[in-house]
């Protein structure tokens, strides 16, 4: 017999309505009751489950007790007959209420503390992946500074005003590069102002051998985030892996399609003694690895090499 029953049947001026209020309310106050002691519990090391468990079914008792007596002194029930249902029932039906409660709070903690593991565990990957991610950018700086550095040196021997004109535009996007680096990301537009750069430096070294042509739509360009040093990557990765001259140009095309940003280049093929292990592609498809489900797409056929890489929307 439920406790709403049992109040409603066996004290003939308690409604049925009001035993139900009663019950509803006797229902809440022991959520609440086993919600302060799982908030007790959790606050102290190590926690005691059984404790809890005892404190909470010796409170309920308690409140039940003091309940019943309320109702019979705002009631004033007339005294039970013989065969009225034992006070024992509402109490033992409350307990089983109790427990049924407990059994959901500790359902509700122990997904609780999953979910709080799960979400402790993403952020420290994420940190991880972040410290990795500027680990393989900062390589980037010293591996870039050394190709223009020699650059430089093979310039000043041949023309010293060229060589000159290219300090300058070196100098400015060196400038750049000291808070770029700090970033793992990159606005596109920013990304491409670096690159656009980066080119006018090797258009002054390739005089006449090296050409790019850049076609992506200037609404895209503050839409997107690319990793910082992706597109200057793979440019830098066209330039060192052929061999051009002007009789054979090296023709680079920049080119943006759903979502894509598309870098192709005619194949003038080194022999491969003359080409020296880098970091930049590797470096590239490591750093997409770590940031994002979409891997770089490389197609590299008979006449041509192309790199697609997925941009990320802001």
């Amino acid at each position: 017999m439920s406790p709403i029953s049992f109040l409603a049947s066996s004290q003939t001026s308690f409604k049925f309505w009001h035993a139900l209020l009663v019950f509803t309310l006797l229902s809440l106050v022991i959520w609440v009751l086993n919600i302060l002691l799982i908030s007790i519990e959790g606050s102290k090391k190590p926690a005691k489950t059984w404790k809890r468990y005892i404190i909470s079914y010796m409170l309920t008792i308690m409140f039940v007790t003091i309940i019943m007596w309320l109702i019979n002194l705002l009631f004033h029930f007339p005294e039970k007959p013989k065969d009225a249902p034992s006070v024992l029932y509402p109490i033992i039906n409350v307990l089983a209420l109790n427990t049924i409660i407990l059994i959901l709070s500790n359902a509700i903690m122990i997904r609780s503390k999953k979910e709080h593991t799960e979400t402790e565990l993403a952020n420290f990957k994420i940190k991880h992946l972040e410290a990795e991610q500027q680990q393989l950018i900062q390589q980037m700086q010293p591996h870039f500074l050394f190709n223009s550095l020699s650059t430089l040196k093979s310039l000043i021997k041949i023309d010293t005003e060229l060589a000159e004109e290219y300090l300058v535009k070196l100098s400015g996007f060196l400038r750049f590069t000291v808070s770029a680096h700090e970033n793992t990301t990159i606005l596109l537009a920013d990304e491409i102002q670096f690159t656009s750069d980066y080119i006018d430096l090797q258009k002054i070294r390739f005089s006449g051998s090296f050409f790019c042509q850049m076609s992506i739509p200037e609404t895209c360009k503050n839409e997107y985030k690319i990793p910082v040093y992706a597109l200057q990557t793979l440019v830098e990765n066209a330039i060192k892996h052929n061999a051009f001259t002007e009789a054979r140009p090296l023709i680079l095309n920049i080119s943006f399609q759903d979502g894509f940003l598309i870098v192709s280049n005619n194949k003038i093929p080194k022999p491969m003694a003359a080409i020296r292990n880098g970091v930049g592609l590797k470096n590239l498809e490591k750093r997409y690895s770590l940031m994002s489900n979409n891997a770089v797409d490389i197609k590299d056929l008979a006449d041509s090499f192309t790199v697609k890489i997925k941009l990320l929307k802001l």
